[in-house]
């Protein structure tokens, strides 16, 4: 009998066959949001489980896998429905669904290789998304509309390819300092070995700098809506597995050095994603760097979170679902509407498309933490514990966030200024289902941004079952 957490992966990759013979038509991108809506709701509505074996091997379904796998989940099933009209290539379907599933099996492993080996067959799945086979068109009238939209980068794909696979390596090699260990338990020098790998493959897969190169080339490269869940969902992920080493591993001893490093590395990359965002000349290579500010900042708030702070990381892992969904639906229909992505090609694009110009706004300055956002109570939380620590930093990450707001408003200005020519003829308006979906994700940010009560019980609910790690 199959445990019931793992139909978070059965059912993905179950379904990814079929939907990989429907994605032609728009039949597909039906079933393939239908899939993952239901998964989103079986991770949600799970009863805390008991830890079971596969293969010899521990899995568990922890409140926080739980929770982030139900909003990865929703979030794919919104961007499958608005891939049917803003097309991103007919591999997103089957491909980002298989990608889940194995994500799924990486976030409930309590083992390091297998988690590690389930997000590399994870990355792979995700490489024909984020260069699609064949070159994309300008947005299509029919539904199933061919590929659709901006081509894809292959230098973006084998980047993202060839780091994770190189922290697919530092893992193997930290899983098996830690079976030495455990067989050999007076040898502590193991341990230390264990964590130097840990850290490096960490680094790589939480994209901080210097080795962030895949997941800036990603969203400039990637089509948008695939970089929209490949840069949340990697990343989460990737949370979620740090947060189970340091919170249930026993035999991890050096969580002071680590609080410390993750800040300094959080600071870093927060940093550097606001300076490099404020000068981006398009809004694909723009997002890609919002991204990495707020990845940043979900670093620094796991380091630093207060008793009274520390909803505010539960609290962003929502946010940055929620503002890289927003910003990549608009981007999508900002630039498949122009044909273009760079700001110099989108001049005048607001008149015929002002709704998406407006979300497009909304969700970059969510990614930034601006005031009216769902992301300020967090981030704001985030820059009081940090002002209790150093208030440099809390300037340094304000600085950045401004950066970010810079360069999306660079982009407003852009999309306000008046056409340097004629109206290309393919400059069309999003389709209607795209508009709602703008118009609905819009409203939500600014209404948690509004009231941000129930954002933050529920993060306070699921810091009571699942507490940080104590720093």
């Amino acid at each position: 009998m199959i445990e019931p957490p793992l139909w978070l992966v059965v059912l993905p990759i179950a379904a990814t066959p079929l939907v990989y013979l429907l994605r032609r038509w728009g039949i597909g991108a039906h079933v393939a949001a239908l899939v993952a809506l239901l998964t989103g709701l079986l991770a949600w509505s799970f009863p805390p489980t008991n830890p079971f074996r596969l293969m010899g091997r521990p899995f568990l379904l922890d409140p926080l896998t739980q929770h982030v796998l139900a909003l990865l989940f929703v979030m794919a099933a919104v961007l499958f429905l608005v891939a049917w009209r803003l097309p991103q290539g007919r591999a997103f379907f089957p491909f980002g669904l298989a990608s889940l599933g194995l994500l799924a099996a990486a976030g409930m492993s309590r083992h390091l290789g297998i988690s590690a080996v389930a997000a590399t067959l994870a990355v792979i799945g995700a490489v024909p998304i984020i260069s699609p086979q064949h070159p994309i068109r300008p947005q299509s009238t029919s539904p199933a509309g061919g590929q659709g939209g901006l081509p894809g980068s292959t230098r973006a794909a084998w980047r993202f390819l060839v780091m994770m696979f190189l922290a697919l390596l530092f893992f193997l090699l930290a899983a098996w300092r830690v079976d030495m260990y455990q067989e050999d338990v007076e040898n502590a020098v193991y341990l230390g070995q264990a964590a130097l790998f840990l850290a490096m493959g960490m680094a790589i897969w939480l994209a901080a700098v210097p080795l962030h190169g895949w997941l800036t080339a990603v969203g400039a490269g990637a089509p948008p809506l695939v970089a929209a869940l490949v840069l949340t969902g990697f990343p989460l992920l990737a949370m979620v597995n740090l947060s189970q080493v340091l919170t249930e591993a026993t035999w991890f001893t050096w969580t002071a050095q680590a609080g410390q490093l993750l800040l300094t590395v959080g600071l870093i990359s927060a940093a550097t994603g606001g300076l490099l965002a404020a000068v981006q000349r398009g809004f694909r290579p723009l997002m890609g760097y919002a991204a990495l500010f707020d990845l940043g900042c979900l670093l620094a708030a796991m380091a630093v979170g207060s008793p009274e702070g520390a909803p505010a990381f539960y609290a962003m892992l929502a946010t940055r679902a929620l503002g890289l969904t927003l910003t990549g639906v608009a981007t999508a229909a900002v630039c498949q509407g122009a044909g273009e992505d760079g700001f110099a090609g989108l001049r005048g694009a607001a008149r015929r498309m002002p709704l998406a110009t407006a979300a497009l706004m909304v969700g970059g300055f969510t990614l930034a933490g601006l005031p009216l956002t769902a992301s300020f109570s967090p981030r704001w939380l985030l820059l009081r514990d940090l002002a209790q620590t150093n208030p440099r930093w809390v300037w340094l990450l304000v600085a950045a966030g401004v950066g970010v707001a810079v360069g999306y408003l660079r982009g407003l200005n852009a999309l306000l200024a008046s056409p340097a020519g004629t109206v290309r003829s393919h400059q069309l308006r999003p389709p209607r289902l795209a508009t709602a979906f703008l118009v609905a994700l819009g409203l939500l940010t600014l209404g948690l941004g509004l009231f941000p009560n129930p954002l933050l019980q529920m993060a306070k609910r699921l810091l009571v079952v699942y507490p940080l790690p104590p720093f």
